[in-house]
């Protein structure tokens, strides 16, 4: 009866102490699943499909790279997360907004349509593939820190990119177009 006594006492120390710790985590704005969504999808955004170089960082639609596509505003969409993710998944027919789902157009998970259906309007294949895992992190990442955010502002670039990232020191002069946005003609 004494280790039931001991067990049971350990058990409701664990559950207060992660108590506790959602607490904390619930009083920073985001319980730590979404915390840990939202980091992956920050990842995928910026390292693995690297967004940046179509959408601009902020996804504010100035792209990185000259050579690569203007992507959209993601700041100003009207998409709601759904159709986020249906556009990641499978791209946006008639753009070079590439699909990001491997198994894109080969059924009719996308747009309900195959290859052969939607012909010269398919979107390319993305340069890498995400499973949903990452689609969905992705996605809660755009509708947590860019969808509807409005202008880039120098907080959002000094967390995209780092405190000591040269970037965003000069992003007051600049209003979000220049040293911190995608222009490099603006940039020092």
């Amino acid at each position: 009866m004494k280790n039931q006594g001991n067990c049971a006492g350990y058990v409701w120390r664990k559950l207060a102490l992660l108590t506790a710790v959602a607490g904390v985590a619930l009083s920073l704005g985001m319980a730590p699943a979404a915390a840990q969504n939202i980091a992956l999808g920050k990842s995928v955004f910026q390292n693995k499909v690297q967004c940046p170089l179509c959408h601009g960082w902020a996804g504010h639609g100035v792209n990185e790279d000259p050579r690569s596509p203007k992507g959209a505003n993601l700041r100003e969409t009207v998409m709601d997360a759904e159709a986020l993710y249906v556009a990641v998944q499978c791209g946006l027919p008639g753009t070079s907004m590439p699909a990001f789902d491997r198994f894109a157009y080969r059924d009719d998970r996308c747009y309900g349509m195959t290859a052969d259906q939607i012909g010269d309007m398919k979107p390319p294949p993305g340069e890498v593939n995400l499973i949903s895992r990452e689609l969905n992190a992705l996605v809660d990442y755009l509708m947590a820190k860019v969808v509807g955010r409005g202008e880039p502002t120098e907080e959002e670039c000094v967390e995209f990119f780092g405190p000591d990232n040269n970037r965003c020191k000069d992003f007051a002069l600049n209003a979000g177009a220049g040293a911190a946005g995608g222009d490099p003609a603006a940039r020092h």
